[in-house]
C-alpha cells in the first residue's frame, strides 16, 4: 500500500483484511514517496497498491509529480519486469494524456473516479491483468521518460545514496552563513547555521551545524540535526484537522513516574477520539506489557521492535498489535524479546516503525535514556518534549548545576519553545516556593498530584489505565488538560466541549483533508 494513510486507505485495508484467501497484507505502508524504493525492496510485494494524490511527495507542481511517477515507474520495471503488478488510483478524466503514458509502461491496473467499487477492484485483482481494461486511455503520444543516460545517472545517485548512508562530512573551523530554515523545520531552528545534506538510506537528511557553547570554552560541539517530517496527512476529527504530532516525554531521573504520565495522556487522548500510540522504549527493562497484564490479553505478542529486527519463524504463532482502551501499544515482551541495543535498533529503523504506526498522536516513552544517541536524534524532529521532575531539592540541585556536564544537555533541551516541564507528585502549595517559581514557572505546563498509592495499585490490578479510577477522573482531567491544549487545535477542544455528548463519533478514523468517495 503506498497511498499515504487516511481514511482511503483504512477502507482498502479493511476490505483486503476480509479477502486473506487471496491477499496478504505488507506491514509497511508507504507514508511518502522518497521511501517507496526502500521498502519496496524490503517487502519484495506482488502488488503495489499507488495513489497519485494522496501520496505525499517532495514535488510540488503538476507537471514534476507526473514525471516524478513516470520515472519511478519505468525504474521498477527495469528492475523487477512485470513481477509487481502496479494499480494506479487516481481522480483524472478518462482523456488524459498521463493515463495513456501509464499504460504504455504496462501499468494495467487504473482506477480514474473519484468513486472505486472495492469488489470491483478485489474481484479484478484476482484475476491476472488485462490489457483491455485500460485500453480506453491509449492515445497517440510517446510518454517523456528518461533516456539512457539521465536512468544511468539516476540510478548511479540511487546506489550513491545508499553507500553513503552513514557517512557525515565534517569541516573543521568552517563557519556557514546563516540560512532560513525549512518549513517543516521547528520554530527554535531558525538560529541554525547552513547545514551540509547527506542522503541517509533515502529515510532522513542527516546535517552537520556547528555551534560553539560559551560554557565550554573555545569547543566546537558538532551536532546531528535531523530534517524529518513523520507523516504528510492531515487528520480531521469532526470536521477539525489535526496536524501529526510525535512527543518524548522522560526524565533526567529514575523514577520520577514518565511512564506514569504518557500513560495518563494518551488515554486522555483516545477518550477523545484522537488516535493515539504509546511507545515504550526498547533499550531499557519492559514495564508496560505486566502493567496491563499482557500475559492474559495478547500472550503471543511481540513488539514492533522485534517484528522489524528479527528473524520472523513461521512457526512461531506471533501478533504485533496491540490496542487497549484506543490506545495503540508499541512495547517490548519482557520475556520473548530481548532489551535491544542502538545496533539492533538504530535510527533508520525506529523511524520505519514510527511510520508504521499512523497515529496522530505518537508518544515516546524515553524514561531516562536520553543517554542514547538516538533520542538526541528524536529530539530535534519532535514536536514536544516533556521533562518530568518531582519537588526533590538534591536532584533539583543537581539539573541546575552550571559546572555539571552530564546534565547541560538538559539545561540546553529546556531552552526551546517546545520543552516544557511536567511536576510530578506536586501539590499546589509547592508551586507559590520562591525556588519552584525562579527556577521552572515558565516552563511548568502543568503539575501532577499525588494520588493514592491504593488507587493506583487497584487500577494495576485490574491492568486498566489509571484513567479509569472513577474517583480520580477529574483530578487526572484537569492535570493533563494544559497538555491537551497544547496538543490540540481549539477548534477541535471547543467542538468536542466538556458534555461528551460526541464520543460516539471517535470510534473509528473519518475524514482527511480532501473529500473523497469511496464505496464498498
Amino acid at each position: 500500500m503506498a497511498i499515504g494513510g487516511g481514511a482511503y486507505s483504512n477502507i482498502l485495508l479493511r476490505n483486503f483484511s476480509n479477502e486473506r484467501e487471496s491477499f496478504s497484507i505488507c506491514e509497511q505502508e508507504v507514508m511518502h514517496f522518497r521511501f517507496m524504493t526502500e521498502i519496496i525492496e524490503i517487502e519484495r510485494p506482488d502488488i503495489l497498491i499507488v495513489h497519485d494524490y494522496y501520496l505525499p511527495s517532495d514535488k510540488t507542481t503538476k507537471e514534476e509529480r507526473e514525471e516524478e511517477w513516470l520515472n519511478f515507474l519505468q525504474l521498477l520495471r527495469k528492475q523487477y519486469d512485470d513481477s509487481i503488478r502496479i494499480v494506479f488510483l487516481c481522480e483524472r478524466p478518462r482523456g488524459d494524456t498521463f493515463l495513456s503514458y501509464l499504460v504504455s509502461i504496462n501499468v494495467l491496473d487504473i482506477f480514474n473516479e473519484r468513486s472505486i467499487d472495492v469488489k470491483i477492484l478485489m474481484e479484478q485483482l484476482k484475476d491476472k491483468p488485462r490489457y483491455s481494461l485500460v485500453s480506453k486511455f491509449v492515445q497517440n503520444v510517446s510518454p517523456r521518460l528518461m533516456d539512457q543516460e539521465e536512468e544511468n545517472e539516476l540510478e548511479e545517485d540511487i546506489q550513491q545514496d545508499q553507500d553513503d548512508s552513514n557517512k557525515v562530512e565534517e569541516k573543521e573551523g568552517e563557519v556557514f552563513e546563516k540560512e532560513d530554515p525549512p518549513t517543516n523545520k521547528k520554530e527554535t531552528k531558525k538560529k541554525a547555521e547552513k547545514p551540509q545534506k547527506v542522503i541517509v538510506k533515502n529515510v532522513i537528511e542527516k546535517k552537520i551545524e556547528k555551534t560553539v557553547v560559551n560554557k565550554i570554552v573555545n569547543k566546537q560541539i558538532v551536532k546531528r540535526d535531523y530534517s524529518f517530517q513523520i507523516l504528510n496527512q492531515v487528520e480531521k476529527v469532526v470536521g477539525v484537522p489535526i496536524q501529526p504530532k510525535t512527543i518524548l516525554i522522560g526524565s533526567p531521573f529514575s523514577r520520577s513516574g514518565s511512564t506514569f504520565i504518557s500513560h495518563l495522556l494518551a488515554r486522555e487522548l483516545s477518550k477523545l477520539g484522537v488516535t493515539v500510540t504509546y511507545i515504550e522504549s526498547p533499550y531499557s527493562s519492559a514495564y508496560s506489557y505486566d502493567r496491563f497484564i499482557g500475559h492474559k490479553r495478547n500472550p503471543e505478542y511481540r513488539s514492533k521492535f522485534y517484528q522489524f529486527t528479527k528473524e520472523i519463524d513461521p512457526k512461531v504463532p506471533s501478533i504485533y498489535d496491540w490496542e487497549i482502551e484506543g490506545v495503540n501499544m508499541i512495547v517490548r515482551h519482557p520475556t520473548n524479546e530481548p532489551i535491544y541495543g542502538m545496533k539492533e535498533i538504530p535510527f533508520d529503523v525506529y523511524i520505519k516503525i514510527l511510520l508504521a504506526s499512523q497515529s496522530t498522536v505518537r508518544i515516546l516513552d524515553v524514561g531516562t535514556d536520553w543517554n542514547q544517541d538516538i533520542y538526541r536524534d528524536l529530539y530535534d524532529i519532535a514536536t514536544h518534549t516533556y521533562f518530568v521532575l518531582e519537588p526533590d531539592i538534591s536532584n533539583i540541585q543537581f539539573l541546575e548545576d552550571p559546572d555539571n556536564e552530564v546534565t547541560s544537555n538538559f539545561i540546553q533541551m529546556l531552552e526551546n519553545n517546545n520543552t516544557s516541564i511536567i511536576g510530578n507528585r506536586f501539590d499546589r502549595k509547592l508551586l507559590s516556593n520562591d525556588m519552584i517559581d525562579k527556577l521552572y514557572a515558565e516552563k511548568l505546563i502543568t503539575h501532577i498530584p499525588c494520588f493514592s498509592p491504593s488507587d493506583i495499585f487497584e487500577c494495576h490490578f485490574k491492568g486498566t489505565f489509571f484513567n479509569e479510577s472513577q474517583k480520580n477522573q477529574k483530578l487526572i482531567k484537569d492535570a493533563i488538560n494544559p497538555i491537551i491544549k497544547e496538543l490540540l487545535p481549539d477548534d477541535f477542544i471547543k467542538k468536542y466541549g466538556n458534555s461528551g455528548l460526541l464520543k460516539g463519533l471517535f470510534n473509528k478514523r473519518v475524514k482527511v483533508e480532501k473529500n473523497q468517495e469511496v464505496s464498498k
